[in-house]
């Protein structure tokens, strides 16, 4: 290991990695198991408020809750001189940005099978992530993919009586946000399936639903507002199925979503099966970093064999938080009982309905990443007419308050192969 900077109790810090508005990340050791870990500090402006402090360590229980190879691993949390830390699984590779534009769609499709495989298995265990993008969706070296940074999420079933997140903080990234997040209304599964249809679109379509460079205000009020511009029309070659699925995916209503992670794999997997055979995942995998040009990472070839970790391996250290999932959910009525949240720093007039919006931007743990415009992915689409869906009601969901806007940052690399008809980003 390169020389220590500091020690924190049985942790020696050797470098900074990340630096955003709520937290600052270091690359770590932990001596005692000799093992690299990256160490989350809140930021030191947060220190001194206690309440900041004890949301900052009780989602990390709630972070440590969670055990899949889709998920990046929490392994302890700490607090050293006031000031909460956060030890997890230190991820290699980096995350997704870098690659967005330059996959095949067996690739892309690879991608949003692990993804939607670790949102079913938090969803299971009533945890919502609300602040999904490229930069939360870690590749190892090995080409496991893992979201990150669930450390911000909520159960759902704690969140009548929790009152430890900042009251009125908008949390998320306003280009990934779901209509109902940012108008401070009931999150939970859906939300995260929004913003999950957010990054399918960018990989797909090969730009976001709405430009990113207008101001968060602006990005916000057209998620609110304005339909997302059709599939089809930005990019001509995409499948009209593909694009009938993102449609759903980026319904304003929840309910028109599809109910739940597994669901939308279903769906998802059906049309990738239709059009490139049974046999899609043998291209599946991210095999380089991106070159200049981005060419190297559209021709799949053959790497080593990936090794999955088993359950013992990515068990956390700590002991999780209890979170009771209730055995029926709440009537879906709950779902669209307004909550007022007094909302901080900014304030925007929403449109018809007066609503009164401000966020707090934060910046991210990847800084300097300046987002590319992503070329376009290119299927071609059979001969067969697209399928009609099944339209039925969507089972009644649990109601989380509070969200949270956080600007996007960059990273690495990739590597990726997934498993079969089932929904399960861990095997082979």
């Amino acid at each position: 290991m390169p020389e220590v900077l500091r020690k924190l109790g049985r942790y020696e810090i050797v470098r900074e990695v990340g630096r955003g508005g709520m937290a600052v990340v270091y690359l770590a050791r932990q001596t005692d198991l000799d093992r690299v870990v990256a160490l989350k500090e809140l930021a030191a402006f947060h220190a001194a408020d206690p309440a900041f402090a004890e949301r900052f360590v009780r989602e990390s229980r709630i972070a440590g809750s969670l055990s899949h190879p889709n998920i990046v691993t929490v392994h302890d949390f700490l607090e050293h001189e006031g000031t909460p830390y956060i030890a997890m699984e230190y991820v290699e590779g980096g995350s997704l940005r870098p690659l967005v534009g330059q996959l095949t769609l067996a690739q892309i499709a690879g991608v949003l099978e692990c993804v939607l495989a670790g949102l079913a298995h938090a969803e299971d265990r009533g945890i919502v992530h609300r602040d999904l993008k490229p930069e939360n969706v870690m590749v190892t070296a090995d080409g496991a993919v893992k979201i990150a940074d669930f450390g911000i999420a909520k159960a759902l079933n704690q969140a009548a009586t929790a009152h430890l997140s900042a009251t009125g903080t908008a949390m998320g990234t306003p280009a990934y946000m779901a209509p109902e997040q940012a108008l401070a209304k009931g999150v939970g599964p859906w939300t995260d399936l929004y913003s999950t249809g957010v990054i399918a679109y960018e990989l797909l379509v090969g730009r976001l639903p709405f430009d990113d460079r207008d101001t968060p205000m602006a990005v916000l009020l057209r998620h609110i507002q304005d339909p997302i511009p059709p599939p089809r029309s930005v990019n001509p070659d995409l499948d009209e199925r593909l694009a009938a699925w993102l449609e759903r995916m980026l319904e304003k209503d929840p309910e028109r979503r599809p109910s739940g992670a597994a669901e939308a794999w279903e769906e998802l997997e059906e049309i990738v099966l239709g059009i490139l055979g049974p046999r899609w995942r043998r291209q599946a995998r991210l095999v380089e970093r991106p070159s200049g040009n981005g060419a190297a990472a559209r021709t799949p070839t053959t790497p080593a064999p990936v090794q999955r970790p088993s359950p013992e391996d990515i068990a956390t250290k700590l002991e999780p938080t209890p979170v009771t999932t209730p055995a029926v959910k709440p009537p879906r009525a709950l779902r669209r009982a307004r909550r007022r949240v007094v909302l901080g720093v900014l304030g925007v007039l929403g449109a018809t309905a007066g609503i009164v919006l401000a966020v707090v931007l934060v910046g991210s743990e990847e800084p300097g990443a300046s987002p590319t415009q992503p070329t376009r992915p290119t299927t071609t689409a059979p001969a067969t007419t697209t399928a009609e869906r099944e339209t039925t009601p969507a089972a009644a969901r649990p109601v989380v308050e509070d969200v949270a806007i956080r600007k996007q940052g960059e990273t690495v690399k990739a590597t990726i192969r997934t498993s079969g008809p089932k929904l399960d980003g861990s095997r082979l």
